[in-house]
């Protein structure tokens, strides 16, 4: 128990911002089980950014930290360091153009011999530009997105103090090689329509822009295609006062015709105002992998994962924690939990 609570005090150390939401993903999205595509407060979908009401430039500086923790590993050396996954990043957008720059890292295949803990690690670049434009209710976006993925083979911490500096040295500053076809370019757009009262549907996909054919890209696009809705509650009463509590409730449906990658996503949000600028919120969410469509609605535990969060936003400072729990690691800790700290400076 008590190498639990070290673990989890460490964990919360690293959380703190080395360079101060996640860029392609918004930060409510990992506890509300990632569902956001029709969240005007989210980042998945480009046509959001017209609805925000953003009258001059504002600077986004983020930092996330994953931690993917297994009861069999936490009395080996750096059992509180399994599995963890990195992303930093920068975003500035307006009213109309968002640009977003952000760095994945991750490490994968765990083993330790000689004093040295060993991984395979991967690093991902992306580069994002978003335009986003409204006309009455009607919202409508497009982005282009490029980046990289690369791989270093010879991860290497020391197992005692110092493992923090060499995990910085090594996913800094230490090369890392290309992986196959490891750059990629897409296009995308998307639409967000206010339906009835509180209630938004969006819809978004995208193609790589590598495709050969048109007939390709056409195909890409419906393979790719996502849907959403999104239903949240006023944040003023009728008479213009400040209501207390703010529920959102959101469902997606991600790339409905990838039997590889098509997703099912809800999440609830309550969010206690404490101001204008201010807030605290409990999310919980669920997703789940579906490879066959016909099944999209009938939920199977050893795909789902269920997800919690808790946050914390003021101003220009914003922090949140998120649980996410495998539903067959309810009845099995040995498949994992996975811990996220998120942190966020707006200028």
């Amino acid at each position: 128990m008590k190498k639990l609570i070290l673990s989890l005090c460490i964990i919360l150390l690293f959380s703190i911002p080395l360079f101060a939401e996640s860029t392609l993903i918004s930060q409510n999205t990992l506890g509300m089980g990632g569902a956001s595509l029709a969240d005007v407060s989210g980042d998945t979908n480009p046509a959001n950014l017209a609805s925000r009401g953003i009258d001059s430039p504002t600077l986004i500086t983020y930092f996330t930290l994953m931690q993917t923790l297994t009861p069999n590993l936490i009395d080996t050396p750096l059992g509180f360091f399994q599995l963890p996954t990195t992303s930093l990043g920068a975003k500035v957008f307006g009213t109309n153009l968002g640009l977003t720059l952000n760095i994945d890292s991750s490490l994968e295949d765990r083993s330790y011999y000689d004093s040295i803990l060993h991984y395979t690690g991967y690093n991902k670049f992306t580069l994002q530009l978003d335009w986003g434009y409204r006309i009455s209710n009607f919202d409508f976006g497009m982005r282009i997105k490029g980046g990289s993925s690369n791989q270093r083979n010879n991860f290497e911490l020391r197992a005692n103090l110092f493992f923090l500096p060499d995990y910085l040295v090594n996913t800094l500053l230490s090369k890392y090689y290309p992986v196959g076809d490891s750059e990629f370019f897409t296009l995308g757009f998307a639409i967000r329509l206010n339906i009835y009262d509180n209630l938004t549907l969006a819809i978004l996909s995208e193609s790589d822009l590598e495709l050969n054919s048109s007939s390709d890209n056409l195909s890409s696009y419906i393979k790719n295609f996502s849907v959403g809705f999104t239903y949240i509650s006023d944040k003023y009463s009728e008479k213009n006062r400040l209501n207390p509590l703010i529920y959102k409730a959101s469902f997606d449906l991600i790339k409905i015709g990838d039997s590889d990658n098509r997703e099912l996503r809800f999440g609830n949000e309550l969010k206690l105002q404490l101001g204008n600028d201010s807030y605290l919120a409990l999310r919980a969410g669920y997703y789940e992998q579906k490879e066959t469509l016909a099944k999209i609605f009938v939920f199977d535990g050893s795909k789902g994962v269920s997800t919690f969060a808790l946050a914390y936003d003021i101003n220009y400072f914003g922090i949140s924690t998120s649980l996410i729990i495998p539903i067959k690691s309810y009845l099995d800790l040995d498949n994992g939990i996975t811990l996220a700290l998120n942190s966020i400076f707006r200028f």
